[in-house]
């Protein structure tokens, strides 16, 4: 091509990116990384809310559920023979009693001093309640997989993810001035309620008939609540993707990295912590 006078190499190549094309190039990439670490798309058009506390997550569980009108999947690790628990049983048994469909998935081992008489009810009343990884001598080792999941959903549509168990201690007793425990949820309304969900029947499977056709809601059927995007990073025996996660997000913190976990790492990852304290020490 023949420059014309006063043209450059510069100009013949286009102009320079600006800000906003640079910017949009880092979000591309740092998106095609979060992905590769987390094998997790991103689902847009839900709301969100957060829920800070036993006392304000259980509320809006139970409310959600209340609101039925076809089916309520419980995932959880450990649901106590308490005040709580029995809040939980009961309300649940109410609503299987009008119709709606009622699956409760609990942990085995996490639920080891729950006697089995408390799931009577929900039996009674025509629920499914499952345990997982229980003893079995055609499995001995059964009892190193657990699932510490705690998640609820209605209809495909509504879907809450928390660190709260289901018990008194989570709960609290006002009246005696004990305090809940520090826990967290977030509840969604949208179609990453479905993903929520295919995540909850892909766990419901493994122990025992999976869900039925009519209980896996695509998420592209479920229609925007809001304008979050919302990444669903499951947990599953063999995967490493919460690890991979984990230090992805450690090595691009700037000022302040937030976390609650069950402090037991292995060296790489407290390694990666170490060196964002480092660099979030000397950058303030």
């Amino acid at each position: 091509m023949r420059k014309l006078p006063g043209e450059d190499e510069t100009q013949l190549l286009g102009p320079p990116a600006g800000p906003l094309t640079r910017a949009r190039a880092l979000a591309r990439s740092a998106e095609r990384a979060m992905l590769r670490a987390s094998d997790a798309m991103q689902v847009r058009g839900n709301a969100a809310r957060l829920l800070i506390d036993g006392p304000m997550t259980f509320d809006a569980w139970l409310a959600a559920a209340a609101r039925a009108e076809r089916y309520i999947h419980l995932e959880n690790y450990i649901v106590r023979d308490d005040r709580t628990g029995r809040r939980f049983r009961d309300a649940l048994v109410e609503i299987t009693r009008s119709g709606v469909t009622v699956r409760v998935l609990y942990d085995w081992l996490g639920c080891w001093a729950t006697p089995g008489r408390f799931w009577h009810p929900l039996h009674e009343a025509g629920a499914e309640v499952r345990a997982f990884a229980p003893p079995s001598l055609r499995d001995p080792f059964s009892f190193l997989r657990r699932d510490h999941r705690k998640v609820i959903v209605v209809d495909g549509e509504y879907a809450s993810v928390a660190g709260m168990c289901i018990g008194d201690e989570w709960a609290g007793d006002p009246a005696a001035g004990v305090p809940p425990w520090r826990d967290t949820a977030v509840e969604f309304r949208g179609p990453v309620a479905a993903v929520i969900d295919r995540a909850f029947g892909t766990t419901w499977a493994a122990a025992g008939t999976p869900l039925p056709v009519s209980e896996a809601s695509p998420p592209d059927w479920i229609p925007a609540a809001g304008d979050v995007a919302v990444r669903v990073v499951e947990g599953e025996p063999g995967r490493s993707r919460i690890y991979r996660l984990a230090q992805f997000v450690a090595v691009g913190v700037e000022r302040r990295l937030w976390i609650n976990p069950y402090f037991v790492l292995p060296p790489a990852m407290t390694e990666a912590l170490a060196a964002a304290a480092r660099t979030a020490w000397t950058s303030g």
